[in-house]
């Protein structure tokens, strides 16, 4: 009985930490995080975006004196969760520092040389990066110094992917842009540039916004991102938002344009920005009140991506984990564990969680356990699933 307990704490363990609502469906579905990470977060959402801290305004406000702190938290947490990291942006108008506008052509070459070179050494491990950000609706006021219109129309644009390829080799590079679905025009621009860049081997994937389309014919939409994709390129929806106040507007609206991008496979992720109220970037389009309780497009989209009642985690084989002096002796458990195995936990014989090891990265650990002679559970966690065994504390 009680190891059925157990059993059932197990699962019911993996269901909080491990159901991010596309886990195991081929793409991702990611959010952002600003200053501090939400405790819901990783129960939702596979991928993560630094909503401000990655933007060169935010990391160097006053020249040469570099904040990362946010930035690096984000980072980690991808890292220690196992989850995409994108970094968001290199190159945007909107936010640049407000030193760059008094230097001298040549010294904002350098300084922008610099800073993209810091960003990737400091995060290269990023899977993917906004190169350039809205470059048809905000271009940095420096264009003119990486190479302005040139040969090429978007010679500036060239650079910049150049200069991240050469320091952020392993990344997928994406252009990204808002408007583009909903205005023919804007996605004509935006294909020349994507052109110019695929004929340098300099792209990998095209990032949509995903903003302001509550009020977007859908057939507009459904052609326009017909026209990104046959290009080639994958396609990244990275900014979606539903700003309704009503929920069962903001649901129907949901209903409508989410299986657009989540249904066709040349959609690889789609990452929302922001879901809780009164923490997100357009006031209406949370998915979280304020009180915890979902907003009803935050239940169907659970329910129509398939994962809120379909996890069934695996109780893993034993030799996942090998408990190697049992009895223990001296407080010191000793145990060995597959590769796999992110998290370790100490449970009493009636199932209550006494002691808690995260983030385990080696294929062994001892483990100080100041607790009375008796009879314990341990339960080790991976991706996949738990394996859980007994031992005695002598």
């Amino acid at each position: 009985m009680r190891n059925s307990l157990l059993v059932l704490y197990a699962t019911l363990f993996f269901n909080s930490v491990f159901s991010q609502i596309a886990s195991g469906k081929g793409k991702w579905l990611g959010n952002v995080i600003n200053s501090t990470t939400p405790a819901n977060f990783i129960t939702y959402w596979n991928q993560v975006t630094p909503e401000n801290a990655d933007k060169w305004g935010s990391v160097e406000k006053t020249q040469d004196v570099m904040q990362w702190g946010t930035l690096d938290m984000v980072y980690d947490q991808s890292r220690t969760k196992g989850i995409p990291f994108k970094f968001h942006t290199l190159i945007w108008g909107q936010q640049e520092p407000a030193f760059i506008k008094n230097l001298s052509s040549s010294l904002q070459l350098k300084e922008v040389e610099s800073w993209i070179m810091q960003a990737c050494s400091r995060y290269p491990e990023a899977e993917y990066i906004d190169v350039v950000n809205e470059p048809l609706h905000a271009p940095p006021s420096y264009a003119a110094a990486l190479g302005g219109q040139g040969i090429t129309g978007w010679d500036w644009i060239v650079w910049a992917f150049e200069t991240a390829r050469k320091y952020c080799p392993k990344a997928k590079l994406i252009l990204n842009d808002y408007n583009i679905l909903s205005n023919d025009e804007n996605t004509s621009k935006f294909i020349e540039i994507i052109e110019v860049l695929k004929s340098k081997k300099l792209i990998d994937g095209i990032g949509e916004q995903g903003h302001f389309f509550e009020t977007t014919p859908l057939q507009t939409i459904q052609d326009n991102l017909g026209r990104l994709i046959s290009t080639g390129l994958p396609i990244y929806i990275s900014e979606f938002d539903v700003n309704i106040a009503n929920d069962q507007d903001q649901l129907e609206k949901y209903k409508q344009l989410f299986p657009i991008w989540w249904e066709h496979p040349a959609v690889k992720g789609v990452t929302l920005w922001g879901y809780q109220q009164n923490q997100i970037w357009r006031t209406n389009a949370y998915l979280l009140r304020s009180d915890g309780s979902e907003r009803p497009a935050m239940t169907w989209l659970k329910g129509y991506i398939g994962l809120s009642t379909s996890i069934r985690p695996l109780q893993l084989p034993d030799q996942y984990l090998k408990i190697v002096t049992n009895p223990v002796t001296n407080h010191r458990l000793r145990l060995e564990y597959d590769e796999h195995i992110k998290k370790l936990e100490i449970l009493s014989v009636m199932g209550s969680l006494l002691q808690t090891y995260r983030n385990v990265s080696t294929n062994a650990s001892t483990m100080d356990i100041d607790l009375p002679h008796g009879l314990y559970f341990v339960i080790a966690y991976s991706a996949q699933g738990f394996v859980l065994k007994k031992f005695i504390l002598d």
